[in-house]
């Protein structure tokens, strides 16, 4: 069979000519009598069905090496991280571990996400289970559709002013239905705080860039949701298993002891 403009065809009627035309390679057809041809396969049940069968088998095969593909790539640009870890200061943002610690995690969260609530705890795992060698660095990432990410974010910032931030974190996490002005300023009363420097923080300048600075912090290094984490500078995207960043802190921890 000869095709002079193949690529004219659809998949479809090059599907269709695979199965109609199986003859000597020197056969020739007209366009007119090859499209005829085809129109009467298709019209056809068994034709209908044999080229449905056909595509559907190719677009599954493109599908199974496109996510393997993918797959290749994420792997390939995990490792990278290894080799070049992304390197962000952590500034003044609260930190709980030992100063000394071997490995640093950066975590940007919202304090109203309910899938940072599950990275807040899988953190507490993290940190029970390396007690000298982990500390956590906390980054806000309030999402814009989120109402009171921002306030509890500054809320926190104000408490951390008077040393309480992660008393403050833990309230805002563990109630996070309750969010909202009055909490805040129960949550102050509750933690001792000074009232009166505690609600002057919170509504400052200071507070607006310093969440702002985070945030922005995040999106130059690549978050584009929350949680966010960077385990000794490699990238962990939301609310993984604790085995999965124990596999990461592990192999940074063997890296560092072959030194």
């Amino acid at each position: 069979m000869k095709i002079r403009t193949l690529s004219s065809f659809s998949l479809i009627a090059f599907a269709a000519s695979a199965l109609v035309f199986c003859g000597p390679a020197s056969a020739e057809i007209s366009d007119k009598d090859f499209s005829a041809a085809i129109d009467k396969y298709l019209a056809s049940d068994s034709g209908a069905e044999k080229v449905s069968s056909t595509v559907e088998r190719y677009f599954q095969k493109k599908q199974v090496e496109s996510a393997r593909k993918q797959q290749e790539d994420k792997a390939k640009a995990f490792e990278e991280q290894f080799k070049n870890p992304v390197k962000i200061d952590p500034g003044t943002s609260p930190v709980k571990g030992p100063k000394d610690a071997k490995v640093t995690i950066l975590e940007f969260s919202d304090f109203q996400c309910p899938f940072c609530k599950r990275g807040y705890q899988t953190m507490e795992e993290v940190l029970k289970a390396y007690p000298k060698d982990v500390k956590v660095v906390f980054k806000h990432y309030p999402l814009p559709f989120h109402q009171q990410a921002v306030p509890a974010a500054k809320a926190s910032w104000a408490a951390q002013q008077q040393g309480k931030f992660w008393e403050f974190h833990n309230e805002l996490f563990e109630n996070q239905n309750q969010l909202g002005d009055a909490f805040y300023t129960a949550t102050a009363t509750k933690l001792g705080l000074d009232l009166k420097k505690f609600e002057a923080d919170r509504n400052s300048d200071a507070a607006d860039k310093a969440v702002q600075a985070d945030y922005e912090l995040g999106q130059q290094n690549g978050i584009e949701g929350t949680p966010g984490f960077f385990v000794g500078g490699v990238q962990v995207e939301g609310a993984q298993p604790v085995e999965n960043f124990k596999k990461i802190v592990d192999r940074l921890l063997n890296k560092a002891s072959a030194k």
